[in-house]
C-alpha cells in the first residue's frame, strides 16, 4: 500500500475518532446539564410544596431519583442528546416536552412499584416536570439566545415599510421575521381596509395610502412591498408616480396577482421586483377555466410555434389542463429544448417537434403519426422592419405555413383549429400585418368547406414577448441609454402574456367556426408614457439619468393600432372581453388558393418584391403600402401606394 493510502486511511480513522469523540462529550454535557436542571426543579418543587404538605417531609430523595432517570430516559428516547446546541428550533422545544411529560408518567408508574405514592408525590412529579420544561428548554436555548441577542453580527437592514395588512401582508410579515437571512427590518404597515392603529407582529399599521405616501416622504424608507395583489393597476401605477417623484431611488416589491402563484401558502419567495406589468396593461381577466378544461381535458393538443413567447405560454396553459397528448412544434430548436427541459418529470409530458408548418411533407407525416383533435396556430413571422425587408419570407411562413396546415388539419380531421392573429391585420401598412390577413382569409375559407372548425382570435401587443419593444428599452436602460421612441404620439394597446393566452383559449372553446374573435384589449398606452414608467422603475429619472430620442417609424409602422376594420362591426360574446368581428368576404376558397399561389409563382419567378405587394394588395384590399429600393438588403427609398 503507498504512503498517500496509508496517510488517507489515517486520516479517516483520525476522524471518525474524533467525530465520535464530539458525539460523546456533547451526550455527556447535555446529560450533566439537564440532571443539574433536573435537581434544581426538584428542590424548587418540594420548596414549593412543603409549607402546604400538613408536616414536615425529608426531601424524596428515592422519587427524585425514578423523576431523573425516567426524564433522562424520555429525553434520550426523543434523541434530545444528538440535537446541536447552536441551532435548537422550535420543535426541538416541542420533543423536550414531549420527552419529559412522557418521563414524568413513567415515573409515576415505576414509583407505585415501589411505594404507596399520594397527593404529594403526584403534585411533586407534576411541579418537577413543570420546572424541568423551563429549565431544561432554557438550557438547551441558551446559546442560540447568546448568538442572536448578544453575540450576533449586526447586520445592515433594509427599512421597510408593507402596503396590505390582510392575509397576504400577514403571511409575508411572518416569513420576513421568522427567516434571518432576509435583511428587512419591517416598520409600518398600510392598508385602507383595516382599521388604523392596529398592531401585526409587533408593527403597527399606521392608515392607508394617503398616509403611507406621506410616512415615505418623511422617513427614511428604502424598500416598499406591496403585498395587495388585487389593488388596481391604474391606482398602483398613480401611487408609484407619487413615490418616485420625491423618492425615485426606493425599492419597490410586489405579490403578483394569484392566478400567476403556485398553490403553496404565500411567502416572501414570491415576492419580486415590480415591472412594466405591474403598472400598465387592463386588469386581471375573468376566465372561465371550466369551459376552456372541457375543450382540452384528454385531448391530443398541437401548438405551432411552441418555443415562441405565446406559442410556450399556450404550451403551460393547456399541460395545467391535462390533455392526453401535448406537442410542441417549432423551428427554433434551441427553444424548443428550453420547453422540453422546463416539463421534465411533470405529469403533462411535452413531445417536441422541430418543424416548418410551411414543409408540407413533414407536417403531414406529423399530423398523421399524432392525430392532434386541437391545434393552436401561433407560428408566424411578427417583426414588422424585418418583414418589410424579406416579404417572401413572410408569405412563405405566415400565408403558405397556413394554408399547409389548415389544409392539412381538414385532411386529417382535427376538430378545431384555432390561429393566433394580430390587430396589425387592421387595416395593414406592412406586409406583415397584410399576411396576417391573408392567414385569417384561409381559416374563414376552410371552414366553409370542411368538417374542421377554424377560429382566429385577433389580439394587440403582448408585454414581454420577445418581440415587444419593453425587452429592447430595459436593454437600453442597463446601457445607460438614450431610450429610443419613433413618435412621442405612438400608441400601443398592450396585455400580458398569460392573459393573452388565457383569453385565446377561451375564444377557442367559445366558437363554432368561422369566426374572428377580437379581445378587448383596454385603452391604449402611449409609448413614451411607458419608457419613462420603465426608467423610474429602474430608480433612474428619465431625461436625468435615462436620455429619451425619438427616431421616427420604421417601415410599416404606424402610430395606431386598430383591432377592427372600418367596415366591420363586432358582435358581443357571453365573455365581456371577447367580441365577434362581423369580417366581409372577399374570395371563394377556390379563388383564395388560385391568388395565393400566383403570389408564389410570383416570388419563385421573379422575386419582385413590389410585384409581390400590388398582388398582396389584390387580396386585401384595405392594405397600404411604399413602393421600396433596397441596397444590401436595407429599404433605401420608398412611394406611398394609398389603399383603393
Amino acid at each position: 500500500m503507498s504512503q498517500k493510502k496509508v496517510d488517507l486511511e489515517t486520516y479517516k480513522d483520525e476522524y471518525r475518532y474524533s467525530k465520535y469523540i464530539n458525539r460523546f462529550t456533547r451526550g455527556i454535557f447535555f446529560l450533566l446539564g439537564d440532571s443539574v436542571s433536573l435537581l434544581l426543579a426538584s428542590i424548587i418543587a418540594f420548596l414549593t410544596l412543603s409549607p402546604f404538605s400538613g408536616a414536615e417531609r425529608p426531601f424524596p430523595i428515592l422519587h427524585t431519583s425514578i423523576i431523573t432517570a425516567s426524564i433522562i430516559v424520555g429525553l434520550t428516547a426523543f434523541r434530545m442528546y444528538k440535537a446541536t446546541w447552536r441551532y435548537v428550533s422550535l420543535r426541538d422545544l416541542v420533543r423536550i416536552i414531549c420527552g419529559i411529560t412522557i418521563g414524568g408518567l413513567g415515573s409515576l408508574g415505576i414509583a407505585s412499584a415501589f411505594f404507596t405514592i399520594g397527593n404529594f408525590e403526584i403534585a411533586f412529579t407534576v411541579l418537577v416536570a413543570i420546572t424541568a420544561i423551563l429549565f431544561i428548554g432554557g438550557f438547551r436555548i441558551s446559546k442560540r439566545m447568546y448568538f442572536e441577542l448578544v453575540d450576533s453580527p449586526k447586520k445592515e437592514t433594509k427599512y421597510t415599510v408593507i402596503f396590505g395588512g390582510k392575509s397576504e401582508g400577514e403571511q409575508i410579515l411572518r416569513d420576513i421575521i421568522k427567516n434571518e437571512q432576509w435583511n428587512f427590518s419591517v416598520h409600518a404597515i398600510f392598508d385602507d381596509r383595516v382599521m388604523s392603529g392596529l398592531s401585526l407582529h409587533g408593527v403597527k399599521i399606521l392608515g392607508g395610502k394617503d398616509e403611507m405616501i406621506e410616512y415615505i416622504k418623511k422617513n427614511p424608507v428604502e424598500q416598499l412591498i406591496v403585498a395587495f395583489p388585487e389593488y388596481p393597476k391604474k391606482n398602483l401605477k398613480g401611487i408609484i408616480d407619487q413615490i418616485k417623484e420625491f423618492k425615485p431611488d426606493l425599492i419597490i416589491k410586489i405579490l403578483p396577482s394569484f392566478h400567476s402563484l403556485t398553490d403553496d401558502p404565500v411567502g416572501f419567495e414570491h415576492i419580486r421586483d415590480i415591472s412594466i406589468e405591474d403598472v400598465l396593461g387592463r386588469e386581471p381577466v375573468k376566465i372561465d377555466m371550466d369551459t376552456i378544461k372541457a375543450s382540452i381535458d384528454g385531448k391530443t393538443v398541437m401548438v405551432t410555434g411552441g418555443g415562441g413567447s405565446i406559442g410556450s405560454e399556450l404550451v403551460r396553459q393547456c399541460a395545467n389542463l391535462r390533455p392526453s397528448m401535448l406537442i410542441a412544434l417549432d423551428v427554433d430548436e434551441t427553444e424548443l429544448f428550453h420547453i422540453e427541459n422546463e416539463f421534465k418529470g411533470r405529469e403533462t409530458e411535452v413531445i417536441p417537434c422541430v418543424a416548418s408548418v410551411a414543409d408540407y411533407q413533414k407536417m403531414n407525416q406529423l399530423l398523421a403519426r399524432y392525430k392532434p383533435q386541437v391545434i393552436f396556430h401561433a407560428a408566424a413571422y411578427k417583426h414588422v422592419p424585418m418583414m418589410e425587408s424579406f416579404p417572401e419570407e413572410a408569405i412563405k411562413v405566415n400565408v403558405g405555413g397556413t394554408q399547409t396546415i389548415a389544409s392539412l388539419a381538414c385532411k386529417h380531421q382535427v376538430e378545431k383549429f384555432i390561429m393566433v392573429s394580430t390587430d396589425k391585420a387592421v387595416n395593414p401598412t406592412n406586409v406583415m400585418g397584410a399576411t396576417k390577413r391573408v392567414a385569417e382569409e384561409i381559416c374563414m375559407a376552410y371552414n366553409e368547406n370542411f368538417t374542421t372548425k377554424f377560429v382566429s382570435v385577433r389580439f394587440g401587443n403582448v408585454l414581454g414577448s420577445r418581440g415587444s419593444v419593453v425587452p429592447l428599452f430595459i436593454e437600453q436602460i442597463k446601457r445607460g441609454g438614450p431610450i429610443t421612441v419613433t413618435d412621442p404620439e405612438m400608441k400601443r394597446y398592450f396585455m400580458t402574456i398569460p392573459e393573452a393566452v388565457l383569453l385565446v383559449m377561451q375564444a377557442g372553446s367559445m366558437g363554432s367556426g368561422g369566426e374572428v374573435f377580437v379581445l378587448d384589449m383596454g385603452e391604449p398606452v402611449k409609448i413614451m408614457d411607458m419608457a419613462k414608467d420603465l426608467i423610474r422603475l429602474h430608480n433612474l429619472e428619465p431625461d436625468k439619468d435615462i436620455e429619451i430620442e425619438i427616431s421616427g417609424l420604421r417601415p410599416g409602422e404606424k402610430l395606431y393600432e386598430e383591432l377592427l376594420n372600418a367596415e366591420e362591426g363586432v358582435m358581443d360574446t357571453e365573455h365581456k372581453e371577447i367580441f365577434k368581428a362581423i369580417c366581409s368576404r372577399q374570395f371563394t376558397h377556390e379563388e383564395l388558393e388560385e391568388k395565393i399561389d400566383e403570389i408564389f409563382d410570383l416570388f419563385i419567378e421573379e422575386g419582385n418584391e413590389n410585384s409581390i405587394r400590388r398582388l398582396l394588395k389584390s387580396i386585401v384590399p384595405t392594405y397600404s403600402y411604399k413602393d421600396v429600393r433596397k441596397t444590401n438588403g436595407k429599404i433605401t427609398g420608398s412611394k406611398q401606394i394609398l389603399v383603393d
